[in-house]
């Protein structure tokens, strides 16, 4: 069963009128028409596109055609619907990052950046964690917590203040909260190898 083409066949009002009627009792393309006030032809291309997707099948009866609701389908909760593949997605995530954590990470600190984006970013996510919401910081005082991590504090600092995670005012440094909702260029690489975005 292909969950996304289940989920597409949902997509379209005439086709739910179809599945509540079928939930009731079985019927032939005919007289599902004549409830809907549609085209048989109409309702024999929605038929076609929810037995496809493996909702309702035909049993043939004399010379019609007549509908089920295979209703184990609709009694299916969200998440077996899932592929398997689309559930590890998380799995593979959390792989990347303790990887790029045993790699990049001596004794707390990271010698040298990835230079690969996505896994800078998981590198600045980690640095991000240092940071208090509603504090504001000295430049020297957020340098002192960068190097805690990496020597450049300086490039650091820039990037992370042009990813929107650090705003700057009168010398002074904040961190914002709600960075990601206003993607910079690492976050916006590492959303893309995420499918988040296009």
């Amino acid at each position: 069963m292909n969950a996304l083409q289940l989920l597409k066949s949902l997509g379209e009002e005439s086709r739910l009128q179809i599945i509540a009627l079928l939930d009731r009792k079985a019927y032939c393309v005919e007289d599902l028409a004549e409830e809907l006030k549609l085209a048989v032809s109409t309702v024999s291309a929605h038929l076609k596109k929810l037995q496809e997707a493996g909702l309702v099948y035909p049993v043939k009866v004399q010379y019609y055609s007549v509908y089920h609701l295979k209703k184990e389908i609709l009694e299916m909760k969200l998440n077996e619907l899932i592929p398997p593949e689309t559930r590890s997605g998380a799995n593979s995530r959390q792989s990347l990052r303790d990887k790029v954590l045993k790699v990049y990470f001596k004794n707390g600190k990271v010698p040298r950046l990835p230079t690969q984006n996505k896994k800078r970013w998981i590198v600045y996510l980690e640095i991000i964690k240092l940071f208090r919401a509603e504090h504001s910081y000295s430049e020297k005082e957020l340098n002192e917590l960068i190097r805690t991590i990496h020597e450049d504090y300086c490039l650091v600092r820039r990037e992370l203040v042009d990813e929107g995670v650090l705003e700057r005012k009168d010398g002074i440094y904040r961190f914002v909260e709600n960075y990601h909702e206003h993607p910079g260029f690492y976050q916006k690489i590492w959303q893309m190898s995420e499918g988040l975005i296009s």
